[in-house]
């Protein structure tokens, strides 16, 4: 029988049931899932511990009575001694309230030393000792969140520095949806978040939980998971208690569905029943170390913020650093294209060059030699002279290391639209200023250098600025042109009917 149908027939609560189970005087066998089984044995020694507690013998004379290590006649017989000498006690106390009565004392006057007040039990109530043998029961709802929170926050830290440091992944940006970018775009979607969440929480807290009996969040809050007994959880037990609180505590994190299992978990926690994972494991609170908990689970949000950022963008420091070739900027280059995602032909606006649903993007990366090359599998958009051409790189060297890199650009009296050249130069300038010795986070981190140029690019104003050690500047002059905005809030010259059209952009980076 289960843990609720023995509670019916025994008339005891669940906490009493455990807290035997924790002394020893009841032993359930278990299903092959681990849950108890209680059987009619089981039962009917419930039934005499009930009596026996009834009638007020204490839990060693009934643990030494079940054990053999006395006759239950003999403890009966002691117990029934100690009952008569408690009732001549108790009919003494009747007479001195009496006698007090009668003598009409004032409670400032009486020589006495002692009442005891008589307490009558009804028949259907449990009597007060049973009532005791209970294993102590932590509810502390909010405190139990917000440990757990701390400790989704540690999980959260190690995923994101794994999909940075190992897959080079930009978790801050939105990954474009093409087949080259399927798994980083699935890691990074809703569902695949779930499935990590619910992953590292699986593999992480049956382990803590074996080897620390904590987490780190638990301590933080002093909270501590044993058996009845005290003892640490084994992995199966801690796995089995994890699974029941990602399953009934949290809904696995479905969307809407977590909140509803939150909510009711919560009710539930406050209302002191027991939770489904709770049925073999004791929660141990130091309520003392509330403010610590709550100062930790402060700073555990915000510094997750900060390193989570940080971890971001120290992986969008380019692969090669130092004095580099022209091979070396190449490959700096497409890496960083990668990382922020810009899958598109750089002289083309959004609307034309980005993927459509399962279409992958068009785009072009450098080959070692600087020219421009088509991604294999990629779509290549023919421009027929409607936009301006994707400029070639220009590498000033010496003894075969970059010191300058540029690009120039001019056009006149031709119907051809410029698009912006915004995230050219500022993928350019990532590739080549992260690289110097002398560049640190502060206090360009790469996406704010990125975005600077980009943003004084797509809108076709100059720019000039020296960032560890390199001056990059960048001189627009055109005429006859309306700047236009795109349908993806990308600008563009458009030649203005009628005007003699002049273009021209000159872009530099040099080492000082």
């Amino acid at each position: 029988m289960t843990i609720k149908e023995i509670e019916e027939l025994s008339g005891m609560t669940r906490a009493n049931i455990r807290f035997y189970e924790a002394e020893g005087l009841l032993t359930p066998a278990r299903n092959s899932n681990g849950y108890r089984n209680y059987t009619e044995k089981d039962l009917e020694q419930l039934m005499r511990i009930r009596l026996l507690r009834s009638l007020h013998l204490s839990l060693e004379d009934i643990r030494q009575a079940n054990s053999g290590e006395k006759e239950l006649s003999d403890v009966l017989l002691n117990h029934l001694r100690d009952l008569k000498a408690e009732q001549s006690s108790l009919a003494r106390c009747q007479a001195v309230c009496e006698q007090m009565c009668l003598d009409h004392v004032s409670f400032d006057t009486f020589d006495a030393h002692g009442y005891l007040d008589l307490l009558q039990v009804p028949p259907q109530d449990l009597p007060e000792e049973l009532a005791e043998d209970t294993v102590p029961k932590v509810t502390a709802p909010w405190h139990r969140f917000f440990a757990r929170d701390i400790d989704f926050i540690l999980y959260s830290l190690i995923w994101s520095a794994f999909l940075t440091f190992v897959l080079d992944i930009n978790i801050n940006a939105e990954q474009p949806m093409s087949h080259r970018l399927f798994m980083p775009t699935l890691i990074l979607s809703a569902v695949g978040a779930i499935l990590v969440q619910n992953a590292a929480v699986l593999f992480f807290e049956p382990l803590l939980l074996k080897y620390t009996g904590t987490t780190p969040g638990k301590f933080l809050f002093g909270i501590r998971v044993t058996t009845f007994n005290g003892e640490r959880l084994t992995y199966r037990a801690g796995l089995r208690r994890t699974w029941d609180v990602l399953r009934r505590g949290y809904g696995f994190f479905i969307p809407i569905y977590w909140l509803v299992r939150l909510y009711k978990s919560y009710r539930a926690c406050k209302n002191e029943e027991t939770l489904s994972w709770e049925e073999d494991s004791a929660l141990h609170l130091k309520t003392e170390r509330l403010p610590l908990g709550i100062l930790a689970w402060l700073s555990a949000t915000l510094l997750s913020l900060v390193l989570e950022y940080v971890m971001c963008q120290n992986a969008a420091i380019p692969p090669n650093r130092g004095e580099l070739t022209a091979g070396e900027f190449c490959e700096n280059f497409n890496d960083t294209q990668r990382f922020f995602g810009v899958e598109r032909q750089l002289n083309l606006p959004p609307s034309i060059s980005s993927g459509i649903l399962a279409v992958p993007d068009s785009a072009l990366y450098l080959k070692e030699n600087g020219n421009w090359m088509k991604v294999p599998g990629h779509p290549y958009i023919v421009q027929n002279g409607v936009y301006a051409p994707l400029p070639a790189l220009q590498f000033t060297e010496k003894d075969g290391a970059v010191t300058a890199v540029s690009f120039s650009y001019s056009i006149e009296n031709k119907n051809t639209t410029i698009s912006s050249y915004g995230e050219l130069m500022g993928l350019a300038a990532v590739s080549y200023v992260c690289a110097q010795e002398d560049y640190s986070l502060l206090p360009d981190v790469p996406e704010k250098l990125f975005n600077r140029i980009r943003e004084r690019g797509d809108y076709f104003e100059d720019f000039h600025f020296t960032e560890a050690g390199v001056t990059v500047e960048c001189d627009f002059e055109f005429e006859g042109y309306e700047l236009t905005d795109d349908a993806f809030d990308s600008m563009m010259l458009r030649p203005t009917y009628g005007e003699n059209a002049q273009f021209s952009v000159e872009f530099s980076m040099k080492t000082n």
